[in-house]
C-alpha cells in the first residue's frame, strides 16, 4: 500500500561514489565517511537491488551515492539518474499542485470536495479539499478497499476502479476535521480534482507548474501502466536469505503517489526550498509557508503534518519529511531547514528502511558539522520482569477504533512492549506509569489501577493526543466454543466481494486472492485479532452469527454480512 515507512534492512553495496561538495556551496559538507561505509557496507560483485542517496547542502548537491542493481536481470547498475516510485512521497507534489491552483482561484482548499466529485456519498458532514490534504477528511482508504475486493498490487486497476468503490463506501471512518487517520483516498481524490478543474491530468498540471519550471526533466506521474519510464529501476522484494523476486504494480492511481523521479531531480524540488526567499518565477517562498504550516483539529490539537508533509525533531532541529512505500519501492525525502540540509533515500528493495537510512546519514553529516548527538537511545534494559507489573500489566492491549493491538511481554528477564513488529522495553517512570523507550522518542504508557486498560501518550506523533488501549482477557477465560457456527459466506455491497470463512480449531481464515488471505484468531468475546485488524462478530437475538465487520487504519466497522446458506442455493 502507498504509506509511508517501510522494513528495517542492511544493504549490500555494490559501488559507491562520493561527489566532493560543489565550491559554490556557502559551506564544505563534512561527513563521516565510516558512518556512511557502515550503513551502507560495500560487497562488490553480488547482484543485488540497492539505492541512491544525495545530501543537498544550500540548494546544491553535496554528496551522492549509489549502490546495488536497477535491474539485476541486465546487470544496470543504480546511479543518480535512477527512477524510483516514489510511493507516497510523491504526496507533497500533489499538495503542491493544489496550492498553486488555490492561489490561481481555480480552486480553493475550504471547497466541498463534492463540489468538484458529486458522485461521492452524502454523509452529512462537508469534507473539504484541506481535509483530504490533511488526512483528516474520515475517508476509508481505497487501497484498503481494493484489495479486499481482491486487487493484488500486480493487477491493473485504474482510476475509475478506485472512485467507483469510495463511491459505494456507506459510513466515514469518523467525522471530517476530528481526528488524523493516514488515508491515500483524499490524495487519490485530488487527482480527480485537478482534472476537473483544469481539464488537464494532474501529470500534465505536474508538469506545467513544477516539474518544468523546475527543470526536473526526468519526472513524472506514471497515470497508465503502458507508460515507458526511461532509466526506471524495477521494484524488487526479498523471498528468503539472497534470494528476490520482483515486485512491481500496475495500479494507475496517482496523486496519493505515482511520482518516478531521481536523485538528480528531486535535489532541484529540495533546493527550490532552500532558495524559497530568493528571487525567482517560481513561488517557492509562498509555497513553502502553505506545505509546512501544520494542520489543526476541529478540538484546536495541532497535527504533525501539513499539505502533503510531516515534521519531527531530529538532534534538536526540525525536520519535514515524507516517506513512501509501494510494491518493491521505499524512498524518503527528508529536510533540515535551519541548517538547509536536505536527504533524500530512493530503494528498490521492499525490506528497506529509508526512515531510518535517512537519519543514518544525517547522523554521519551532523557527527562533523552539525549540533551534539541526543542523549545515548540504546535502549536500555527493561523494568524486571517481577512482582505484580508482570503477573497483572503483561498481556494483549488493543484500540478497537483504530484495529491496533499493543503486546506488553518478558522477555531476557526485561517487560518489553510491542507495537506493530518492533518490541522495546519499558523503564518505570513513576507509579503505574512507564516509558516506552525507542529511537523515535518516549512514549509514556501508563497502566489503570486494575490493570484493565492502558493509555499511550507520544508526544512526537502526528497526533499528539492519547490512546486508550483495552486489555484482552486470558485465552483461557473466553467462552468455549465461542466461534461455533462462524464458517460461512459474508457478503460487503460496498466492496462488492464475498468473505469464504473456514475455520480449524481456533483460528479462522477468509481468502482474499489467490496469493493473500486473512488469519483471525480470538481476541476477547466476539472480538478477533488478524493481520488486517481487528474483526468483530455480530450475532442476531438467538445468537447465530449473522455478520462480520474489519476495522484496521484504513477502514473502520466495514460490514460483511451473512448470506443464509439456503440462499446460496438457489
Amino acid at each position: 500500500m502507498r504509506k509511508a515507512g517501510g522494513w528495517r534492512a542492511s544493504f549490500l553495496l555494490i559501488a559507491l561514489f562520493v561527489a566532493p561538495a560543489t565550491a559554490r556551496a556557502a559551506e564544505p559538507l563534512q561527513y563521516d565517511d565510516r558512518a556512511i561505509q557502515t550503513a551502507f557496507p560495500a560487497r562488490k560483485g553480488e547482484w543485488k537491488p540497492g539505492c541512491a542517496c544525495g545530501v543537498v547542502k544550500d540548494g546544491r548537491l553535496a554528496l551522492k551515492a549509489h549502490y546495488g542493481m536497477a535491474n539485476i536481470e541486465h546487470a544496470v547498475l543504480i546511479d543518480e539518474f535512477t527512477n524510483f516510485d516514489l510511493g507516497s512521497t510523491s504526496k507533497q507534489f500533489t499538495a503542491a499542485v493544489v496550492a498553486l491552483l488555490a492561489s490561481d482561484g481555480v480552486l480553493s482548499l475550504g471547497d466541498d470536495v463534492r463540489t468538484w466529485v458529486p458522485e461521492l456519498p452524502e454523509y452529512g458532514r462537508t469534507i473539504t479539499l484541506r481535509d483530504l490534504m490533511n488526512h483528516t477528511s474520515g475517508l476509508r482508504d481505497y487501497t484498503d478497499l481494493l484489495t479486499l475486493a481482491g486487487h493484488r498490487e500486480e493487477d491493473v486497476t485504474t482510476s475509475a476502479d478506485a472512485l467507483a468503490i469510495l463511491v459505494r463506501q456507506k459510513r466515514l471512518n469518523f467525522d471530517p476535521g476530528s481526528a488524523y487517520r493516514y488515508c491515500n483516498s483524499g490524495y487519490f481524490l485530488l487527482s480527480v480534482v485537478v482534472q476537473r478543474a483544469t481539464g488537464k491530468s494532474l501529470r500534465t498540471v505536474a508538469e506545467e507548474r513544477i516539474f518544468k519550471p523546475l527543470g526536473m526533466s526526468r519526472t513524472t506521474y506514471l497515470d497508465d501502466h503502458t507508460q515507458i519510464v526511461p532509466r526506471r529501476a524495477m521494484g524488487y522484494t526479498a523471498t528468503s536469505p539472497g534470494q528476490y523476486a520482483t515486485a512491481m504494480s500496475d495500479w494507475e492511481q496517482v496523486g496519493d503517489g505515482g511520482v518516478q523521479s531521481s536523485i538528480e531531480d528531486l535535489v532541484k524540488w529540495a533546493a527550490m526550498f532552500d532558495h524559497a526567499g530568493e528571487p525567482s518565477p517560481f513561488p517557492g517562498a509562498w509555497l513553502q509557508v502553505a506545505l509546512e504550516t501544520p494542520a489543526r483539529l476541529s478540538d484546536r490539537t495541532e497535527l504533525a503534518y501539513g499539505l502533503g508533509l510531516g515534521f519531527e525533531r531530529h538532534r534538536g532541529l526540525r525536520v519535514v519529511e515524507h516517506g513512501g512505500s509501494w510494491a518493491g519501492y521505499r524512498a524518503m525525502l527528508m529536510r533540515f531547514p535551519e541548517k538547509r540540509i536536505a536527504i533524500i533515500v530512493l530503494c528498490n528493495f521492499a525490506q528497506a528502511d529509508t526512515h531510518r537510512l535517512a537519519y543514518t546519514v544525517a547522523d554521519a553529516v551532523f557527527d562533523r558539522s552539525g549540533p551534539k548527538a541526543d542523549p545515548v537511545r540504546s535502549r536500555p534494559p527493561g523494568e524486571p520482569a517481577t512482582g505484580r507489573r508482570a503477573s497483572q500489566e503483561i498481556g494483549l492491549y488493543y484500540n478497537e477504533l483504530l484495529g491496533d493491538i499493543l503486546t506488553v511481554e518478558v522477555k531476557d528477564g526485561s517487560i518489553l512492549i510491542k507495537e506493530f513488529d518492533d518490541a522495546v522495553p519499558l523503564r518505570s517512570a513513576a507509579a503505574q506509569t512507564w516509558v516506552f523507550a525507542d529511537p523515535g522518542g518516549d512514549r509514556v504508557v501508563s497502566f489503570a489501577a486494575d490493570g484493565g486498560s492502558v493509555e499511550v501518550r507520544h508526544a512526537g506523533a502526528v497526533d499528539p493526543r492519547p490512546v486508550t488501549y483495552l486489555k484482552a482477557p486470558p485465552s483461557e477465560r473466553l467462552p468455549t466454543g465461542m466461534f461455533d457456527g462462524i464458517e460461512g459466506t459474508y457478503w460487503s455491497d460496498e466492496v462488492k466481494a464475498a468473505w469464504r470463512v473456514a475455520r480449524k480449531g481456533s483460528t479462522v481464515t477468509v481468502p482474499l486472492s489467490k496469493s493473500e488471505s486473512i488469519t483471525m484468531k480470538p481476541l476477547a468475546v466476539d472480538l478477533l485479532t488478524s493481520d488486517w485488524g481487528l474483526v468483530r462478530l455480530r450475532r442476531n437475538a438467538m445468537m447465530e452469527p449473522i455478520a462480520l465487520s474489519l476495522t484496521n487504519r484504513g477502514v473502520v466497522d466495514l460490514t460483511y454480512t451473512r448470506i443464509p446458506a439456503d440462499s446460496l442455493c438457489r
